[in-house]
């Protein structure tokens, strides 16, 4: 088994060189040629937006080894292969309660017959979204069956009716971004601020609108969708959100990194799952419209210190928890 320095730095190896963050898909590969390396398959999202991935390397890194995923968008899963080959399976992190996950878990529901562990996940109930996450009765009947059960908010416990004791912790993107890089408070700022954008969320004109609002408040601009590609892969777009001084943001994830990072943010929210996350965890500031966002700008409330360390080690805790 790979010791935990082993794994960071066989991950922080693989970023360095800026390539993808390609993980090997079991679903992706015929039966017949499959290699099974590890005892624990993990279900996820295998959609490059990087708050799809930085979840699941820190799981790896909290269970001290790399496990075998299967794409949650790729249903049925073989569950015959499943069953034979693993003793219990994960499905986490990233927002996998979004309703376009609904066969995935009407599929796990039904046919699977090993332990399941729900780490670090959350539902997606975006205001364009005609409909609202998985339907409850299959959420709340996987839930009941989990050995172990994390969500990263009050938001999915309370829309699915789920037990007030689970545990809430924030994403584990936390633990895979304190263990690659150095995180602490800004040295020296340059007023530079870094827009993530949610290209299915954010409006297409109120891009450059947000963008000249930024330098308007002089600030320099710097842009993310949070996608990852070839020519701007995981490590690299981290990086900008370490360089940057704050993080102005309509993803969930844009709030997510700015926190792991320690870097204050402005979340305008287009899903109450980002409200969601400022209300637990602060870190910034949220706002419903971009036109509050001179006044957020102008302001010192944003800047204000979080719990980082306090959520980090909670992180931790329940991941010290599946052992």
């Amino acid at each position: 088994m790979l010791t935990l320095k082993k794994l960071s730095r066989r991950l922080i190896k693989l970023n360095l060189g800026f390539e993808r963050s390609d993980l090997t898909q079991l679903n992706d590969i015929s039966k017949g040629d499959r290699v099974v390396k590890s005892a624990i398959l993990q279900f996820y999202s295998a959609n490059r937006n990087i708050g799809n991935y930085t979840p699941v390397l820190g799981i790896h890194q909290m269970l001290d080894q790399e496990l075998d995923v299967w794409n949650i968008h790729k249903s049925p899963v073989d569950w015959e292969f499943v069953h034979k080959n693993y003793t219990q399976v994960i499905v986490g992190g990233a927002g996998l309660l979004h309703s376009v996950f609904e066969k995935f878990w009407v599929d796990l529901d039904k046919n699977c017959k090993l332990p399941i562990t729900i780490w670090g996940i959350g539902v997606c109930l975006p205001d364009n979204d005609s409909v609202k996450g998985v339907p409850k009765a299959v959420v709340q009947s996987v839930f009941a069956k989990a050995k172990l059960a994390n969500v990263r908010d009050e938001l999915t416990r309370d829309f699915y009716q789920l037990d007030p004791k689970i545990s809430i912790t924030a994403c584990p993107t936390l633990v895979y971004i304190a263990n690659t890089f150095k995180v602490e408070d800004k040295k020296k700022y340059e007023k530079k601020i870094l827009h993530s954008s949610h290209v299915d969320l954010e409006p297409t004109s109120n891009t450059p609108q947000i963008k000249k609002m930024i330098e308007s408040a002089g600030y320099k601009y710097f842009f993310t969708e949070n996608i990852e590609t070839k020519k701007e892969p995981l490590k690299k777009i981290l990086k900008m959100y370490q360089d940057c001084d704050y993080v102005v943001t309509t993803r969930l994830h844009g709030a997510i990194i700015a926190y792991a990072f320690k870097r204050p943010y402005i979340a305008i929210s287009f899903d109450p799952k980002i409200a969601a996350f400022h209300k637990l965890y602060g870190g910034g500031v949220c706002i419903t419209d971009i036109n509050q966002l001179p006044a957020a700008l102008a302001s010192e409330k944003f800047k204000e210190k979080s719990n980082y360390h306090l959520e980090l080690d909670r992180v931790r805790e329940f991941g010290a928890s599946f052992r």
